[in-house]
């Protein structure tokens, strides 16, 4: 699928602190990292929300966002209005990528149809990525993120990726449960 599984590699545990030093991340924290363009489909706004609404019960959890694009600015009023608990990284080197994967304790995308269904997911190699780096995925339903994603398997599919509930209770119950999330990683 275009993943070279000799980069992408899940990060032993001194490699991931040193991930989270690097992109300033606490060492405690729950990380939650999305990468992608910073558009309308992404749903970057669902996530910033779910994160709003975790961050009230969950004081070390910290939502990763990296990538640029035409959103960038209504997403940063948005997390600010809202005192989600949100970092912005911009855009990363390709070379940080699988850093920044492994840091992560789940990767998230809620991707979603758009235009009656016209603009949609094309497969979503992010969710492929972190795969490869033993991160556990929480996708959106939208044309193949659903199918870069196992459903039960290496994440959780959202039906409805815009119900910000059911995606602060996947981030939940992966965040709540080591064993799930190394199984599913």
């Amino acid at each position: 699928c275009g993943v070279d599984p000799a980069k992408f590699v899940p990060l032993a545990d001194t490699e991931r602190l040193a991930a989270r030093t690097h992109f300033g991340i606490d060492a405690d924290a729950e990380v939650i990292v999305s990468i992608s363009r910073l558009v309308p489909r992404k749903g970057f706004d669902t996530a910033i929300r779910a994160a709003a609404r975790l961050g009230r019960v969950r004081p070390n959890l910290h939502l990763v966002i990296a990538g640029g694009g035409r959103e960038d600015e209504r997403l940063r009023r948005l997390a600010a209005e809202l005192d989600a608990p949100v970092t912005f990284l911009g855009r990363v080197p390709n070379e940080d990528l699988p850093k920044l994967y492994g840091c992560a304790d789940v990767f998230a995308m809620l991707c979603r149809n758009r235009w009656g269904g016209l603009e949609q997911e094309g497969f979503g190699i992010v969710f492929v990525e972190a795969a490869s780096c033993g991160v556990p995925q929480v996708a959106g339903d939208s044309g193949g993120a659903a199918e870069a994603v196992a459903d039960g398997q290496t994440g959780c599919v959202i039906g409805e990726p815009e119900d910000v509930q059911a995606v602060a209770d996947a981030f939940a119950a992966l965040l709540d449960d080591d064993d799930l999330r190394r199984r599913m990683g």
